[in-house]
């Protein structure tokens, strides 16, 4: 049912935008999707989720005669668009079939019965699916073994106001066509496909995906963003009544604002590009990482930075330099250590770095403000992160003990130190008091 409804959202979305597809930047997109992947002459290639075959007719060209490309979506539109390019065209695209289906259910296409492919593309469209590796679990069986795999997920600052406006509907508890908020770095990307069973050769960041690079909108302009988003697009239909478009303004203004610092919200106009491998074999790739237990999971106090942890922390270190005191509104910061590589982020919508000196690096979130990390610049391999963003229920193990108080020269006139046992130093060696 879920799927069903997907494929309807995605219909709604896309018809409209049929014709006039070819005029955005998806054109110059296409191009440099298929520059990064190997397309040989006498490949069959599937291209889910195809449009109006903007990358369907590049891979056409690069199988050549003897391959054979297939074109698969859901949208009327996109397809007659499809059909007449390839009309049009003469005998130039007699390697391309175009059909017409849900994505999600290759297994209901009429046509696609006992083939498998030595590439398949997904682009621009992997953030449609609320699952994403229910998708590519079922994608990856109509892979040949060794065949590969081609498909991006969004920056999470990439259209900020379609992002903003899906935590709205979510909040409301309303359906919209995409489901952006799991993609959040080149690391999760590559973490859904493996764990999906496929071997990720490599992840690249394409920079400039439409053209505008990095730009900031004035925290007040978010009016004009909802405006354009829910009343002039076709998500109106989710947004229904005058009293739900209501309640959305409020929402959207508050996630509008909890993205901004300093009075400017950030838009990076950048996608994430993955490419994987079927195993030679046809088995089922296991990642090495996917091995790895999960000791804990933290973030902020609003959900929009979340992390997990594969490595035990080390004991707690209560830091009571000034900077510590200004940044948490306390008497000090309490912090963990853990190696670098065994920490991942997972939610990274409003994870701001933060440099008070030429010594570390802070992060804290722009949502909430709560402080997350802090990394010395001369030992990069080595994380810290506040005891207090760690959700202690998803704790393994011991919970780490207090094992030494720093900076106590610069401690807070009105702090009691408890006579905890934990070692005492008035400062870091190495260190001076405007360093961390």
């Amino acid at each position: 049912m879920a799927s069903e409804v997907q494929a309807d959202n995605a219909i709604r979305f896309y018809e409209s935008r049929s014709y006039n597809y070819d005029d955005t930047w998806h054109v110059d997109f296409t191009k440099r999707f298929i520059s990064l992947i190997t397309v040989e002459p006498g490949h069959n290639v599937l291209d889910l989720a195809c449009g109006t075959g903007l990358l369907t007719f590049l891979e056409s060209e690069a199988v050549g005669p003897t391959g054979h490309v297939i074109g698969v979506d859901v949208t009327p539109g996109m397809l007659n668009i499809a059909a007449h390019k390839k009309r049009q065209a003469g005998n130039k695209y007699e390697n391309v079939s175009f059909l017409q289906g849900d994505i999600s259910h290759l297994d209901r296409i009429q046509g696609l019965e006992g083939k498998t492919f030595d590439v398949i593309t997904v682009a621009s469209a992997l953030v449609l699916f609320p699952d994403p590796k229910a998708v590519i679990e079922h994608w990856a069986q109509y892979l040949k073994p060794g065949g590969i795999l081609a498909l991006d997920s969004t920056h999470p600052r990439n259209l900020v106001s379609g992002m903003v406006l899906e935590r709205t509907a979510r909040r409301l508890n309303l359906a919209v066509p995409y489901n952006r908020e799991w993609s959040q770095s080149e690391s999760t990307l590559k973490n859904v496909v493996e764990s999906a069973g496929l071997e990720v050769e490599k992840v690249v960041t394409c920079e400039n995906q439409a053209g505008y690079g990095k730009r900031f909108h004035d925290v007040d302009t978010w009016d004009d963003h909802f405006v354009e988003n829910v009343i002039m697009k076709d998500v109106t239909r989710t947004f229904a009544t005058n009293e739900i478009r209501k309640q959305a303004q409020g929402i959207f203004k508050e996630e509008w604002e909890r993205l901004s610092v300093d009075g400017k919200v950030e838009e990076v106009d950048a996608v994430f590009l993955a490419i994987a491998r079927k195993s030679a074999d046809g088995s089922r790739y296991i990642s090495t990482s996917a091995n790895k237990d999960i000791v804990f999971t933290g973030g902020c106090r609003c959900g929009s930075v979340q992390y997990k942890c594969t490595a035990q922390p080390s004991e707690l270190t209560f830091c009571h330099c000034r900077t510590c005191q200004q940044v948490s509104g306390s008497a000090f910061l309490p912090f963990i250590e853990v190696p670098t590589e065994s920490l991942e982020f997972t939610s990274t919508m409003t994870l701001k770095k933060l440099v008070l000196s030429s010594k570390s690096d802070r992060s804290f979130c722009t949502g909430c403000g709560a402080p997350i990390s802090m990394i010395f610049r001369s030992n990069p391999e080595e994380t810290s992160l506040t005891m207090s963003s760690v959700d202690q229920d998803s704790f393994k193990g011991t919970m780490p003990k207090v094992k030494k108080h720093i900076y106590l020269e610069e401690k807070a006139p009105w702090m009691v130190l408890p006579e905890d046992g934990a070692s005492r130093s008035q400062r870091v060696e190495l260190l001076n008091t405007s360093d961390t």
